[in-house]
């Protein structure tokens, strides 16, 4: 363990050294988030009047051409990449970042913004591009599900129902208000449902009103998994149980107004890896885009590998 903490040690100085000494990046930002357009001109100036080169500025409206832009970027041996965008941006390039000599610089220019808040990112432009230019860099987890890597959370219940119901126009248009306006149409039919959650430790079963499995503890940029850690070395397992709508409502007033509520029937596990099997079939939420459904078979959550990258940094 030593080893390899030195190891991140000596990759994270190395790669902070060269940034600070060559004041080269490349900027990308996907127009397509809810910020994105508006402030991409705003955001490429602040950049370069800091001081910094930016050899690519890509402003992309469609994201699926976000990883082969990233990934060029860092072929190109750029050891800071910024990327402007939401949680989803984030999540869909964030996995070419691990175990490589190159930096992932935020702009959070999303709607929640969960992953640039669990960072402790400032969420104002000025603010972020100073963290960009100034800032130190991190090391941090990933996890993974059924092949899937997530950077801050995956959700699975209403939260992914929700989720999957707002659209990106509502987003745009609303904030994060858009969420509340869906959630208030999906509470009337919502039902609890039945979850089995194996780990190391054994299996146990529940009833779940929604779930979040946690390596960053915000949601719809509300705090709801304090105990969750992006440098902790484990998955964090929110569980709500229940079958009263009122434990919803509460849970839609914290998102809603940003209002903490004490916890009162949130079970909380901590594990490197589990497998989750919910009846009847849950969409999964990861990293705010539903990408999967449990459909009957069980999903396996973990921290991801090294191993798990062989085939993308090849």
């Amino acid at each position: 363990m030593q080893k390899a903490g030195s190891a991140m040690n000596d990759r994270r100085e190395r790669v902070e050294r060269a940034i600070k000494s060559k004041k080269r990046a490349a900027f990308i930002v996907n127009t397509r988030s809810s910020q994105g357009a508006e402030y991409y001109r705003e955001a490429k100036q602040k950049v370069v009047d800091s001081g910094f080169a930016l050899d690519a500025a890509d402003p992309v409206g469609e994201a699926q051409r976000l990883p082969d832009l990233v990934q060029q970027a860092i072929r190109r041996g750029h050891n800071l990449v910024i990327v402007g965008g939401g949680d989803g941006t984030i999540h869909s390039v964030a996995h070419l970042f691990a175990y490589a000599d190159v930096a992932l610089g935020i702009l959070p220019l999303g709607t929640a913004n969960n992953y640039a808040r669990q960072l402790g990112l400032p969420l104002n432009l000025a603010g972020a591009v100073d963290v960009l230019v100034s800032g130190k860099v991190s090391e941090v987890d990933m996890g993974q599900i059924n092949g899937h890597c997530f950077v801050n959370g995956a959700s699975v219940g209403l939260p992914a129902a929700i989720a999957k119901a707002t659209a990106r126009i509502m987003k745009s248009w609303f904030g994060r208000l858009a969420y509340a306006v869906v959630a208030a149409g999906r509470f009337i039919g919502y039902k609890p449902f039945a979850v089995r959650i194996s780990t190391a430790n054994g299996a146990r079963t529940f009833e779940a009103l929604d779930i979040w499995i946690a390596k960053g503890g915000y949601e719809g940029g509300v705090l709801v998994a304090p105990e969750a850690k992006l440098d902790s070395g484990e998955l964090t397992l929110s569980i709500l149980e229940g079958k009263s709508k009122w434990n919803l409502l509460k849970e839609w007033a914290k998102t809603a107004l940003a209002f903490v509520f004490p916890p009162s029937e949130r079970e909380v596990l901590h594990a490197d890896s589990f497998v989750m099997d919910a009846s009847p079939k849950q969409d999964v939420s990861i990293d705010g885009d539903v990408l999967i459904q449990t459909s009957g078979i069980p999903s396996f959550f973990r921290r991801m590998r090294r191993s798990d990258l062989k085939k993308d940094v090849d």
